[in-house]
């Protein structure tokens, strides 16, 4: 069953979730990319040279995530929480 969020200290920490999963996730790409450049530099069979185009395919995906991630904590719970924290101030 869904619940609803009904605090803003509940906003704020989804708010820092999501952005901790984002840094998270930028942080893990980088360090994929740089194993898969030095991997790349011996390891030339053709099942790697595939697994690594699928991995250059894959990983443009990430920053568009990211930012519509980060879009979404800034353009909608950011004045969610703004709102709430008005609201019962009351």
């Amino acid at each position: 069953m869904a619940s609803m969020i009904n605090s803003p200290e509940t906003v704020q920490r989804l708010r820092d979730n999501l952005l901790e999963t984002v840094d998270g996730l930028k942080e893990q790409l980088s360090r994929t990319e740089s194993a898969m450049e030095t991997v790349a530099k011996d390891w030339k069979d053709p099942q790697f040279q595939k697994y690594n185009e699928e991995f250059t395919e894959d990983k443009e995906k990430i920053p568009p995530l990211c930012n519509d991630i980060e879009d979404f904590e800034k353009e909608v719970l950011y004045p969610l929480q703004k709102i709430m924290e008005e609201y019962l101030d009351l």
